[in-house]
């Protein structure tokens, strides 16, 4: 960053272990940590964190932080030929660099680069726009490098609900979708989606989705852009017994409900091409 002193709203944690990005508007407040470019917290004025962390989450230089909004890319999972690794690709292990930052007004934009990392040696890029208001928004721009690329991306959001088997999801009956706990068998959504169970499943949804959240009295609504999926997790109380940074009792406080480019919904770029992949979340009264 060219200027190196932040203007008022925006602070540097100047920490060697977990760099961090502090904002604080009059609308809302949020953290970005450099590593993957997290954003790990946000809360809206007069309200309680929309984001969920992890008390156990892993911090530092590669590691993958289990909360907030990961970014997953240049590829999904195990990626389009189930044999890439590591899992969801390596933009939410690097650490990034802060571009710029600005406060215009009540709004505050932090921009982050990552440049460099790429293990493939193809050097493919990315950058990352944060704009904080009365939103959230994030805007995750991924760069091809001197090879055609496949790309996949997620932006993988824990959203914190009072009880996930109380929470209703919304825009999604009627979709097709696969499901991850079946092989990525094909299935219709018929009906309200409410969880009653684990569940993995990668939505041909591309349109806005909400979490009506009634024990805590609030939707939060995702708005994508650039998006193909809609990814849905949650890993129920079989699965958070073997995620080691997940406490037990833990899952019933949030719901994945990721805004994804992947699997048959993957954006084919041709070398120096980029695709956006964006989402800006609200919250209303329910």
């Amino acid at each position: 960053m060219t200027n190196r002193t932040p203007p008022e709203g925006i602070r540097m944690i100047e920490d060697p272990a977990a760099p961090a990005i502090e904002v604080s508007v009059p609308a809302s407040r949020a953290v970005i940590r450099l590593d993957g470019a997290q954003v790990t917290s946000w809360v809206p004025r007069s309200g309680s964190d929309v984001l969920w962390m992890s008390p156990l989450a892993l911090e530092g230089e590669g590691a993958a932080i289990r909360g907030g909004v990961p970014l997953i890319g240049p590829w999904f999972g195990a990626g389009r030929d189930g044999r890439t690794s590591p899992k969801h690709g390596w933009l939410r292990t690097a650490r990034w660099e802060l571009d710029s930052c600005a406060v215009d007004g009540e709004r505050a934009i932090v921009t982050l680069r990552l440049d460099g990392a790429d293990p493939s040696g193809e050097g493919v890029r990315a950058r990352l726009v944060v704009t904080v208001d009365e939103r959230l928004r994030l805007d995750l721009t991924v760069t091809a490098g001197s090879a055609p690329l496949e790309l996949e991306a997620a932006l993988h959001t824990y959203l914190a609900v009072s009880d996930v088997r109380a929470a209703e999801l919304e825009g999604f009956d009627g979709e097709r979708y696969l499901d991850g706990l079946d092989g990525f068998a094909p299935r219709i959504q018929d009906g309200p989606l409410s969880l009653t169970a684990a569940t993995d499943r990668v939505y041909e949804v591309s349109d806005p989705v909400s979490v009506l959240d009634p024990g805590a009295g609030r939707r939060i609504r995702e708005t994508p852009t650039g998006s193909t999926r809609t990814v849905v997790w949650n890993p129920w109380g079989e699965g958070a017994e073997s995620i080691a940074d997940v406490p037990d009792d833990a899952w019933t406080g949030f719901v994945c409900v990721e805004t994804a480019a992947c699997k048959d919904g993957a954006v084919q770029l041709e070398p120096g091409a980029e695709h956006t992949l964006g989402v800006e979340l609200t919250v209303e009264p329910a």
